[in-house]
């Protein structure tokens, strides 16, 4: 039988203890004919969606048009894209996992230590580097330190209600439990943080654009080790979002992200870039870093796997 199909599979079947796969299989059978077919293009249309949505925005300010304040506002178009899918599609299944991944907060503590200091500690790692490259203190010190601890927590709170919840409902909350239920932990990974470059792309374009100047092939490089990281953490606690929303605002705060300054100078960008590819590089080969959640009673998949015959 296929690993991860929830189709032609007894409902009584309830790997996880809740019934969460029976009710998902029978949501899966139930329905017009479209809506049955549309579930089983579920994650395409989302990514699609996802897309379309975001660059009718995007696109036009990068060729100058003017937006308005839809432009700051766009920040949540991936989100509700996500609940929209969720809800169209799979109804309150949908809805119920995704708002419970979002408030999936029972883990091991030091896993709020990873996400919200491991950044921290990666931007003073990389400043250090610069350093050692005869980089003056004051070219790579963290952002962060610009400013006051009262300043860093509401830019974290910030940060974490646009850009983390924004864009990891729809990345972490939505596509990769799909991704999961199809692909490898790897794959899914690797798979995601494709499209998520390719999603950033109008960014790039544009005076004054969030990303101009930026190559594209070090947005490529980052997204794609960012998104092993993120499947790392997303798979040890559970299918969280609620940790991947706070390591996306955290990431965002130390500014650990490859940008490149008005200077053109790509030696502290590239030192951020190697450290993150070799983190993700050891993801990748280390037994146990990504564990595949097919065939399983883990919560990262949706629809939830079906459990390999023993």
């Amino acid at each position: 039988m296929q690993t991860g199909a929830v189709h032609d599979v007894s409902p009584t079947r309830q790997p996880r203890g809740d019934g969460t796969f029976s009710v998902v299989a029978e949501v899966a059978r139930s329905g017009p004919a479209w809506r049955r077919r549309l579930r089983r293009l579920d994650l395409p249309v989302f990514l699609a969606l996802a897309v379309l949505v975001t660059w009718s925005v995007w696109v036009p300010r990068a060729l100058g048009l003017g937006v308005g304040v839809v432009g700051p506002l766009w920040t949540w178009a991936p989100a509700l894209t996500a609940l929209a899918c969720a809800a169209a599609i799979w109804g309150r299944v949908g809805l119920r996992d995704l708002g419970s991944r979002l408030v999936r907060w029972r883990v091991a503590w030091w896993w709020y230590a990873v996400v919200l200091l491991g950044p921290v500690a990666f931007a003073f790692a990389a400043a250090a580097v610069g350093v050692l490259l005869a980089r003056p203190w004051a070219t790579v010190e963290p952002r962060m330190l610009t400013g006051g601890w009262p300043d860093v927590l509401i830019f974290l709170l910030v940060l974490v209600i646009t850009d983390g919840l924004g864009e990891e409902i729809a990345w972490r909350g939505y596509a990769l439990p799909r991704m999961l239920a199809r692909f490898s932990p790897a794959l899914a990974s690797l798979g995601l943080g494709a499209f998520w470059w390719f999603w950033h792309l109008p960014l790039l374009l544009g005076r004054g654009a969030p990303l101009t100047g930026t190559p594209v092939w070090l947005l490529l490089g980052d997204l794609l080790a960012m998104s092993v990281i993120v499947t790392a953490v997303f798979l040890h606690t559970r299918g969280s979002v609620l940790l991947a929303v706070l390591l996306h605002a955290s990431t965002n705060l130390a500014a650990v992200s490859p940008r490149v300054g008005p200077e053109r100078d790509l030696l502290l960008p590239l030192v951020v870039l190697s450290m993150k590819v070799v983190l993700a590089a050891v993801i990748l080969a280390a037994p146990g870093a990504l564990p595949d959640p097919r065939g399983s009673d883990s919560e990262a998949t949706f629809p939830p796997a079906e459990p390999r015959e023993r």
